[in-house]
């Protein structure tokens, strides 16, 4: 498995500076729910639920990558979010970079249209009729750039991205995406970007945020109490524990593990995973593959019983995710003399490369709901056992994940070590 963080940057060129300005969103217009053009809210797309494994496994990777990384905290990632940007980078590549990100974001054995699929899944994502989620995408254009129209047109069409003009100024290149994204995550996600990550080869980014917030109704306000939790070395600490004494819902049971789904008034449902007791939530990740994950959705089985959950939440910022990409297979992406992203932008004899990739995430449990938020970004430049009842208690380290309710597609992926 691979993955690559995108950042492309190029050499100003002669074009026409009308083009991109026609396509330009004008700062400070209001903003709707954005929605492809080619999106289908149809729950039995196929396309749609093709992507489903390849971004499970691509986020088994990288929640895997990232938790050798911060070894000493909470950490979680939006598969949705990064697989996002990566397969609108995707639309340009060519040659042996494009089958290095096809490896990366596992889409080698997609018989499916990729951008079919995402346009599909992105509309059904928001087809909740309160919008319990909502998804954005954005494309930052350096005026003076020839930058491609298919490439441009295929992400509007698909993935409903806004074009929006990249300023000059570094400064403000940042502060306007930060903007962006801070208006699009609710205001969980500011500063995502810096100025130094543009400069004057900076020609295109590309973002993708995620906000979900959805209410359920298993907890009760007066039956969370302070608890202990186990942490991994083993001492305990008092958290506070939501608890769902009469609770129905499918549940997977294995020799490895106790896993519930939650349900939710929105298009998502929240699973948990408890290891058990003599197996670490981290020895229990590196066992995960997509087919497993697979099966702890298929093998669930509605049972009555109760859990016990922590409230908490937790932020997190990825750490070089060039490196896991390029880890993950896709290293010619980030390779200023090697990269092919001709479908990007005419540049002459340059190449256009990714130069960074960046990624936040914010994730709450309490006993209204479930909230998250995420924020990915590319710069480029030029150059089942048995079940009668059960009793889950997460009062250890646990993994989580997200799912959208239909395909259940991986919108957020975490190990929670410590809920304080």
């Amino acid at each position: 498995m691979r993955r690559r963080l995108l950042v492309l940057t190029a050499t100003l060129l002669a074009a026409t500076a009308g083009l991109i300005a026609s396509l330009v969103t004008t700062p400070g217009a209001p903003e709707a729910q954005a929605q492809p053009a080619l999106g289908r809210a149809d729950a039995s797309s196929v396309p749609a639920q093709d992507l489903a494994a390849p971004l499970d496994q691509f986020g088994l990777e990288l929640l895997r990558l990232q938790a050798e990384r911060s070894p000493g905290g909470n950490v979680v990632v939006s598969p949705f979010s990064l697989h996002a940007v990566l397969s609108m980078v995707l639309n340009g590549a060519e040659g042996e970079t494009a089958l290095e990100m096809r490896r990366a974001l596992d889409l080698e054995d997609l018989a499916g249209d990729v951008n079919q699929g995402w346009a599909d899944l992105i509309t059904l994502a928001q087809a909740g009729k309160e919008h319990e989620v909502r998804v954005a995408d954005s494309l930052w254009l350096r005026d003076g750039v020839a930058l491609r129209q298919p490439f441009l047109d295929t992400n509007r069409d698909y993935f409903a991205a806004e074009m929006r003009e990249l300023a000059n100024d570094p400064d403000e290149a940042a502060a306007a995406i930060n903007d962006w994204v801070e208006d699009h995550t609710a205001g969980r996600i500011k500063d995502i970007v810096q100025p130094s990550s543009f400069n004057d080869q900076t020609i295109l980014a590309l973002f993708n945020t995620i906000h979900l917030k959805a209410k359920w109704e298993h907890f009760e306000d007066d039956g969370t109490k302070d608890e202990p939790f186990t942490l991994a070395g083993g001492e305990k600490t008092d958290v506070p524990m939501m608890h769902a004494f009469t609770l129905e819902a499918p549940v997977t049971r294995s020799e490895r593990y106790d896993a519930v789904a939650l349900s939710t008034k929105g298009p998502v449902t929240v699973w948990v995973a408890v290891p058990k007791k003599g197996v670490g939530a981290e020895q229990l990740l590196r066992e995960f593959d997509a087919r497993q994950l697979e099966a702890l959705y298929r093998d669930a089985r509605v049972a009555t019983g109760s859990l016990a959950l922590p409230r908490f939440t937790t932020t997190y910022e990825a750490q070089d995710l060039e490196a896991d990409l390029a880890a993950m297979g896709m290293p010619r992406a980030f390779s200023p003399n090697d990269a092919e992203f001709a479908g990007i932008a005419d540049v002459g004899p340059r190449r256009v490369f990714i130069s960074k990739v960046v990624q936040r995430t914010f994730v709450e449990f309490n006993e209204e709901g479930v909230e998250a938020a995420a924020a990915s970004g590319a710069i480029m430049e030029d150059t089942g056992m048995p079940l009668v009842e059960f009793d889950i208690r997460a009062d250890r380290p646990f993994l989580f994940v997200l799912t959208e309710k239909e395909t259940q597609a991986p919108l957020f992926m975490g190990l929670v070590r410590d809920p304080r």
